[in-house]
């Protein structure tokens, strides 16, 4: 079997090895490109880690806040995912750990309640993401059709700009939605800091600054790097810089600045993940803590596997990823992680792609970023214009789904947002299913004249009956012409399709005209046979000449241009065939 996920200079030596080891070499990456790593990749991961360091740590104590979480939960979740993606991961430019959207999702899904609450999540859509790897279950991400992405990330987006709003103005308090927090906000205009307003413009304007210092263009290659090293590590010297200002004018009974307080100090303890808790002096059982959470213990990984199948995506070359393994490997950082109170985590863009420019040879790089361990202006830039305006131009129904999902991800919660939007992209899809397009024409052959009808999808037990209807109508326009049934776009046939297709065999043979079928694939065929009175001489017909002949029991054209002529029976703007009367 071919293993996926990795360069093929990254196998082992072994490997025609035994069975055991070819296992364990895909399932333990680290063993496929260990053998052969050498200084200059040490070296390279090396610079990517520290950079990738220079973005994590300030990102990981964003998100924190951002979830409403102690700083240190986002610290806690940063090293662990990391360490462990050293081993078991696939991509080399893939960074786990807190994300804009798990933060989020976080908040809404555990507002108010302990922290206890947050390390179970975690724990459990870990085991979620890990069963679901083990029995391959990544298919189900595919139900998520790219305008729900883009609906719930663009919402994704205003929410949590909306939510630091209150930070940047020194504000305090909690909000329900993005409406709650403008409310709120107009509300206590009096009380807006404005030295944290201050503080927070001039951080957003140097953050502006330094991100297009990158693209400066200098002779100097070592002046070029070194702009470029200073823009990517740009959240980690702001943070630097206005955390020292802070400190310096912080003064005990006047503080100048609202500051986040003390951070615990050292490296967590491993425990267990809290199976009870103590709400309003009272215990919580782990049954309560699950029906607390509700669907969100399978939303929240659903969204995990999603971003991380998407991110192993656009990274890996040729766009190959061994699915099954980045949801193993996700699910065992999540759990991992619950044993040091962590926060949900997955694969980030932002870092993935720092990794990927600062030359990442091996997922070793995650493992220095962990060695040096104001996502505010990123935002707006996630907000997808582009695929509004695409869909405008090419399928309205699919931004009618990008609307609900944006629209339900502001209004109510994210969670929700997802599968309201699963739910109407399948009803788009189901819809063109129940509704295929279907041509007929009019056919002439040395052999005489038909009508055909060419469904453009399967025939299943939503759309048989139609489909049915219009070949009926088009049999009765047509008598006592055979109707010929174009099967090349045919890739399915159930049950209750074939059931609606004898019937309407029957009733035509009992009105004296044929239903000759033709075209169809070759694992069809014998689905086709086992119709009742249907006429097998033109099942492996490719043409409407062939399959006439073959029924009239004469040879086929030699040349199907010259023995078969056809024009559309139905002109533009004539009504269905299923309207048309005999």
């Amino acid at each position: 079997m071919e293993e996926e996920g990795l360069p093929v200079s990254w196998r082992g030596a072994g490997e025609k090895a035994g069975g055991w080891a070819r296992l364990a070499r895909r399932r333990v990456p680290l063993l496929r490109w260990l053998p052969t790593y050498d200084r200059v990749s040490a070296l390279a991961d090396l610079v990517a880690g520290i950079t990738l360091g220079l973005t994590l740590v300030p990102q990981s104590i964003a998100y924190a806040s951002l979830a409403n979480l102690p700083v240190q939960y986002g610290l806690y979740s940063s090293f662990v995912g990391t360490m462990l993606y050293v081993v078991l991961g696939t991509v080399k430019e893939v960074s786990i750990g807190p994300t804009s959207l798990m933060a989020l999702f976080t908040l809404q899904i555990c507002r108010g309640l302990p922290v206890e609450f947050v390390v179970l999540l975690t724990f459990l859509s870990g085991c979620v993401v890990l069963i679901m790897g083990l029995l391959r279950l990544g298919f189900l991400v595919e139900l998520i059709s790219p305008s729900v992405t883009s609906g719930f990330t663009s919402a994704t987006a205003i929410i949590i700009v909306a939510a630091q709003l209150k930070g940047l103005l020194g504000l305090s308090f909690t909000a329900e939605s993005v409406g709650d927090n403008i409310r709120l906000i107009v509300t206590k205009w009096d009380d807006i800091r404005y030295a944290d307003c201050a503080l927070g413009a001039v951080c957003c304007t140097v953050l502006l600054l330094l991100r297009k210092l990158k693209d400066v263009r200098v002779r100097s290659p070592r002046v070029g790097r070194a702009l470029w090293l200073v823009s990517i590590g740009r959240n980690a010297l702001v943070v630097l810089a206005a955390s020292s200002f802070a400190y310096l004018t912080h003064h005990p009974n006047q503080p100048l600045f609202k500051l986040s307080g003390r951070v615990e100090p050292g490296l967590p303890r491993l425990s267990a993940p809290p199976f009870s808790a103590s709400v309003d002096n009272s215990t919580v059982t782990f049954v309560d803590m699950v029906q607390q959470l509700g669907s969100a213990v399978i939303m929240l990984p659903i969204v995990m596997v999603l971003a991380n199948i998407a991110i192993a995506k656009a990274f890996c070359a040729g766009g190959r990823v061994d699915a099954t393994q980045e949801m193993v490997t996700l699910g065992l950082c999540n759990m991992a992680g619950a044993l040091v109170h962590a926060m949900p985590t997955c694969g980030a863009f932002t870092r993935s792609a720092v990794s990927h420019s600062s030359g990442v040879r091996t997922p070793a790089a995650g493992l220095y970023s962990v060695i040096r361990h104001i996502d505010l202006l990123s935002k707006p830039k996630i907000v997808d214009v582009r695929s509004v305006a695409r869909l405008w131009r090419r399928d309205r129904r699919e931004l009618a789904v990008l609307a609900l999902t944006f629209c339900v991800s502001i209004v109510r919660t994210v969670e929700l947002a997802v599968l309201a939007g699963a739910v109407a992209s399948l009803a788009v899809l189901l819809r063109q299913l129940m509704r295929p397009d279907i041509q007929l024409h009019c056919v002439k052959t040395a052999h005489g004249e038909a009508v055909r009808v060419r469904p453009a999808q399967g025939l299943l037990y939503v759309n048989g009956e139609l489909v049915a209807r219009r070949l009926q109508a088009a049999a009765a326009r047509a008598a006592p012409r055979p109707v010929l049934l174009d099967c090349a776009h045919l890739a399915m046939l159930d049950y209750a399709a074939m059931q609606v297709l004898e019937r309407l065999i029957k009733k035509l043979k009992a009105d004296e005209q044929l239903l000759i079928m033709y075209n169809v694939a070759e694992p069809l065929v014998a689905r086709f046979e086992l119709l009742e009175g249907v006429e097998r001489r033109g099942l492996r017909a490719t043409s409407a000449a062939e399959a006439l002949a073959s029924v009239a029991g004469a040879p086929a054209p030699a040349q199907l241009a010259a023995g078969e002529d056809s024009a559309a029976l139905l002109a533009p703007g004539e009504p269905e065939p299923d309207a048309l009367q005999p």
